[in-house]
């Protein structure tokens, strides 16, 4: 393994994504005082976080050697996981995070960089949807199991233990990025001003190429409708008085979900082109829109699991368009700007899903006529970023 680069970062990020509370992070939430209000707030803090760090994070990897910048990404998480073991409370549960926000942040440009550098180093960069959608594989894969086994095990071990594991995986993780090998790299020897000058020139050229715009901006939307959903399972489940040991279930299959259409996105892509998965995905969320909304004021268990597993099959689609876009990205910008086009796309990611989880705050309990608006509104939009895609290739 040590000997190939790619089956190095695979399962290191497998170690990195065994987070075995994410299931169950609201109760770790509530059991250190917090609220419903709190949790999605700090989940907001942590997109925004990211939307803040992302495009710096991106840069540095594009001038400092992307293995070491991966490092320090997973070196961030560590630092979370320690300080909520040894003393969780408000200030240290939103300081941590803060540190998973930064975590992200550097290690989303970075990671896809580094796999398409390594491609095009050994003459293969078609095969990036291949081995990009492997490596969604591999998260999504730990972020699974950890999710399942961590709803189970909370019966029988605290929190503290689970955090404990997580640290021993996470530490780990580290340990086999040493492995990865420097890959050349140009380093351009300017001043911080210019630095500075030509971070925002990069951004500038990607906004206003439509032809990576269009993409990024209809990706990171969905993306964003997605942390809605998703962060809305746990307060759902919980008002509906579901056992503890199903949210595991639920963010496993989730998570699988996701694993199988990352593992499968390059031959899904060969038979649909990217701009038709954008329409199968738009569709698949309005539907789950609606069904989440028609599911408020029901008191049926079987009903409400039944739309949660919908909503992760919508998911799982979105992941395939997640996949094929960034690949996408990586063929049409040069290898010195790499990670920061890249980290321009992350970084609407984590703004659309910021402000969605914020405008959505009380979408669990909340049928609001103002939230459906909000709704109806973007989905619309959405399908006028789907026509400009499709025109792009007609």
């Amino acid at each position: 393994m040590f000997k190939k680069p790619l089956k190095i970062i695979n399962f290191a990020v497998l170690l990195q994504q065994q987070r075995y509370i994410v299931a169950i992070s609201y109760l770790f939430y509530l059991q250190n005082g917090l609220s419903l209000s709190d949790f999605l707030l700090f989940q907001s803090i942590f997109y925004f976080t990211g939307l803040i760090a992302e495009i710096p994070a991106g840069y540095l990897a594009d001038i400092f050697p992307r293995k070491n910048v991966l490092i320090f990404s997973y070196l961030l998480f560590l630092a979370r996981i320690i300080m909520w073991i040894l003393l969780p409370n408000y200030w240290t549960i939103l300081a941590g995070e803060v540190l998973y926000g930064l975590s992200k942040a550097f290690y989303r440009g970075t990671s896809d960089s580094y796999i398409y550098d390594y491609l095009k180093s050994s003459g293969t960069p078609n095969t990036m949807v291949n081995k990009y959608g492997k490596f969604n594989f591999y998260m999504s894969c730990g972020s699974a199991t950890s999710c399942l086994i961590g709803a189970w095990l909370y019966k029988y071990m605290g929190f503290t233990v689970l955090l404990s594991i997580e640290m021993f995986c996470n530490s780990t993780a580290v340990f086999l990025l040493l492995f990865l090998p420097d890959l050349p790299q140009k380093k351009p020897y300017i001043s911080l001003k210019k630095h500075i000058i030509r971070m925002f020139n990069i951004v500038g050229k990607a906004i206003q190429n439509t032809n990576l715009s269009i993409y990024m901006l209809f990706g990171s939307i969905l993306s964003g409708i997605t942390s809605v959903f998703v962060w809305n399972f746990q307060p759902i489940m919980k008002s509906f008085s579901i056992p503890v040991f199903v949210f595991g279930i639920v963010y496993f299959i989730n998570h699988m979900l996701r694993a199988l259409c990352s593992f499968n996105a390059h031959r899904i892509l060969d038979k649909l082109s990217l701009e038709k998965i954008g329409i199968i995905s738009w569709l698949m969320y309005v539907i789950s829109f609606i069904l989440m909304f028609k599911l408020i004021g029901y008191a049926d268990k079987t009903a409400c699991m039944a739309i949660i597993i919908f909503v992760c099959i919508a998911i799982g689609i979105q992941m395939i368009f997640n996949v094929g876009n960034i690949s996408r990205i990586h063929k049409l910008i040069p290898q010195k700007a790499r990670a920061t086009m890249s980290s321009v796309n992350f970084m609407l990611t984590g703004l659309f899903s910021g402000i969605l989880l914020i405008t959505f705050k009380h979408f669990a309990v909340n049928n609001s006529a103002q939230n459906i608006l909000y709704f109806v509104v973007i989905f619309i939009f959405l399908i006028v970023l789907a026509k400009k895609m499709s025109e792009k290739t007609s």
